[in-house]
């Protein structure tokens, strides 16, 4: 049985949702304001509301909302005409309800305050049409609502609270089932602590199934390595639905910004008409409350600084009213959101001379910096391009805070705009945080994790007679991939690594990252898989080492330590250095010439180096083999939308070897032929390497492959995809064929 405490929770968290409903629904009104059915489901909203806080004997909310319900049940009627003087007063009605409930939280009593003006207004407007005089005060009415102690609540009977509730929700007998979509009737609801605790004891499986998978891929035992694999489904599939549980729509976050632009143009004097795409995207709900101030900051950017008035967009030959687009979906396991208005853009001429005028950079800096430079300069604080503060900006504090807090979650921001066209601002949010793809690397005999979100590549540089492939630019060691110039830093110095003296390495292992508008390399000493960890937040002794993001527990039980990318490049003194002496990009890019060609490097079982024009790659993906389906006598795999034919590329190429593996996840290459899109599953990609045009015709011709080209004296097979694609429509055998994944021993 529920105790008086629990069930106050219960009405609070219900008149909470039904005020988020309102502040929408009424900006729906507003733009359609005969809109039967929507004047009826608000009627509902607030009816609910009323007869809940009659059951707890609220006796301000009780008289609000029935005085509410008197001018919606007119407009409802047809009595009178819904306008925006109407509109204005329901929703500082709205503004009022939420300071009580808000009073009600604080002190589990409902605060003492002075309602009749409101109520008077209410009961004004739903006896008479309105009047050119008449005009409502939000301002007036919230300074008029005092928060105080009242008389205590009353023992209430638990026995009649469902009924009461029932009774107070429930339509009249009329009302459709579609229409009683408004009513407030939330399915089971768990507490926050107990699902968190849930996250923690599923991610505690998830690790200990990962300490199992070893013992099994090694024992000669077919019982126990059936029992782990049972045990590995069954995690894998506990960890999904877990995850899905953790998951709220967006929406929870959006459905207060409608009210927000609305006040927004209003106090601006601007028309914005503003429109949300994607709101049933799903978030961990762990991350929503961190979005929630950056983006109401972006947009109120958006409002102020971009929008222009309806004379000056006139005067551009724009309509008058501005439009501001919040869109949200999924992309590569990220979730990205974007915020699109058609204003005045960026004034990137403006940006230097400001930041010139806050001695933010030096005039000569300055006056070289591109526009995505110019674009970084707005994060940084104190910047600001309005020359005079107002209650919206100004001073020079907010993209800076936005940048850290998305940064801090392990997301990315950036900003492209054009002038008199308009600017999106795109944040890139990862999933969740509790479990994330993290890239396993080695240094020395330590493994190490580096978020997936942070990769832009990976390259593998070949070392000949102890060359350095490194140049020098103010003291730090730059490389040139392909046309642009990117610095290196070595992640045994970064953490202070003792390195075992040993001989001259063949190779180097380059593992490129974004970090704060800056793109590193990073070299490591071994590169090993990505894999999907568990995240664990350092103790209070190591939460002031900014190098280390958190750590994970590999298979064999041994800790690793998962890198802040960010920490890392702050720490190194590479971002100054980079500020301070931008890297020269279009005078020290390599022009690629005509005859060369671009090409994808990759690994099959057999065949080391294999390579096909990087112009018919669509994507490089990980893709699950325990997804992969059979369709009569082809495979397929549903991958992000798309239904991707499975084509396993050692059984169509000559010279490959084909070897059976207990990888779960593989290295796939999409391409699109004839309309249709293929997954090429591949053993390991290497790098992306420019090569003569110039096609070499082999001796005598090969299964699958269409020549070869020289790269660095060596030779390199070109796959043949119109013949592996024909090969494979043409393969009739329901066969199913190992899959080729050449497994590196890690010191996992």
């Amino acid at each position: 049985m529920q105790n008086n405490d629990e069930i106050l929770a219960e009405f609070i968290l219900e008149a909470k949702e039904i005020l988020d409903l309102l502040d929408t629904e009424f900006i729906r009104l507003e733009s359609t304001p005969v809109d039967n059915k929507l004047i009826g489901n608000i009627f509902r909203a607030l009816h609910t509301l009323k007869g809940s806080s009659g059951f707890f004997a609220f006796k301000r909310l009780e008289k609000i909302t029935h005085a509410g319900e008197s001018l919606l049940g007119k407009i409802r009627d047809g009595q009178i005409t819904l306008d925006p003087p109407r509109i204005d007063c329901l929703l500082d009605t709205v503004d009022v309800l939420r300071i009580i409930i808000g009073g009600i939280e604080k002190t589990k009593l409902e605060p003492v305050g002075e309602d009749q003006k409101i109520i008077d207004q209410l009961l004004a407007f739903a006896k008479t049409q309105m009047t050119s005089g008449e005009t409502s005060s939000k301002e007036e009415l919230v300074k008029e609502v005092p928060v105080s102690i009242a008389s205590p609540v009353q023992d209430i009977p638990v026995e009649s609270f469902s009924a009461q509730k029932n009774l107070a929700s429930d339509p009249p007998p009329e009302v459709s089932n579609q229409e009683r979509s408004y009513d407030v009737s939330a399915p089971v609801k768990v507490n926050l602590d107990t699902l968190d605790r849930l996250m923690n004891l599923t991610s505690e499986m998830v690790l200990a199934r990962n300490r199992l998978l070893p013992f099994a891929n090694n024992s000669k035992d077919l019982d126990f390595s059936q029992t782990v694999r049972s045990i590995d489904l069954l995690t894998l599939e506990l960890q999904e639905r877990m995850m899905k549980m953790r998951m709220q729509p967006i929406s929870t976050v959006w459905s207060k910004f409608s009210r927000l632009v609305r006040d927004l143009a209003q106090e601006c004097k601007k028309q914005v008409n503003f429109i949300q795409i994607g709101a049933e995207t799903e978030l961990d709900r762990a991350l929503l409350d961190s979005i929630r101030d950056p983006l109401v900051h972006i947009l109120r950017n958006s409002i102020d600084h971009s929008i222009e008035t309806p004379s000056e967009r006139i005067a551009k030959g724009k309509s008058e009213t501005g439009n501001v687009q919040l869109k949200a979906f999924h992309q590569n396991g990220m979730v990205v959101i974007e915020i699109i208005d058609d204003g005045a853009g960026v004034n990137y001429e403006r940006v230097r001379q400001r930041a010139i005028q806050r001695g933010l950079i030096t005039s000569a800096l300055a006056q070289g910096l591109s526009k995505e430079e110019l674009t970084e300069l707005i994060f940084l604080p104190g910047f600001s391009t309005k020359e005079s503060i107002s209650n919206l900006s100004g001073r020079g504090v907010g993209m800076d805070v936005v940048k850290n807090n998305i940064v801090n979650i392990g997301g990315a921001i950036e900003v492209l705009s054009e002038e008199d066209i308009g600017t999106t601002i795109r944040l890139k949010i990862p999933l969740t945080l509790a479990i994330m793809p993290a890239l396993m690397v080695g240094c020395e005999a330590e493994t190490y994790a580096i978020p997936q979100n942070r990769i832009l590549e990976l390259v593998r540089l070949k070392i000949a007679n102890n060359e350095n492939p490194f140049d020098d630019f103010y003291g730090t060691p730059v490389y040139r991939l392909r046309e642009s110039l990117i610095p290196v830093l070595y992640l045994d110095r970064e953490l202070s690594i003792q390195k075992a003296a040993n001989s001259a390495a063949s190779s180097i292992n380059l593992v490129v990252v974004q970090s704060s508008g800056v793109r590193f390399g990073l070299i490591v000493d071994e590169i090993f898989n990505i894999q999907d960890v568990v995240v664990k937040p350092l103790g209070p002794l190591l939460s002031k080492l900014t190098r280390y993001a958190g750590a994970t527990i590999l298979g064999s039980g041994r800790v690793s330590l998962i890198l802040d990318v960010d920490g890392i490049a702050i720490e190194s003194g590479l971002v100054g250095k980079i500020q301070a002496n931008p890297l020269e990009q279009p005078e020290l890019a390599v022009n690629v010439p005509e005859d060369e060609w671009s090409m994808l490097l990759f690994e099959l079982a057999g065949l080391r180096q294999i390579a096909l024009s990087l112009d018919r790659i669509e994507h490089i993906v990980m893709l699950n083999i325990e997804q992969i389906q059979q369709n009569g006598n082809k495979e397929v795999i549903y991958y992000q939308g798309d239904l991707m034919h499975v084509v396993r590329l050692q059984n169509y190429v000559s010279g490959c070897s084909l070897i059976e593996t207990e990888s779960k996840v593989t290295p796939a290459l999409t391409c699109v032929v004839n309309q249709k899109t293929y997954a090429l599953i591949v053993s390991q990609v290497h790098d992306i390497i420019l090569v003569s045009q110039k096609m070499h015709e082999l001796s005598s011709p090969q299964r699958g492959i269409d020549g070869c080209v020289i790269y660095q004296q060596d030779v390199i097979n070109v796959l043949d995809l119109e013949e592996v694609i024909a090969m494979h429509n043409a393969h009739d055998s329901a066969t199913i064929y190992p899959l080729v994944i050449d497994v590196q021993a890690t010191s996992q």
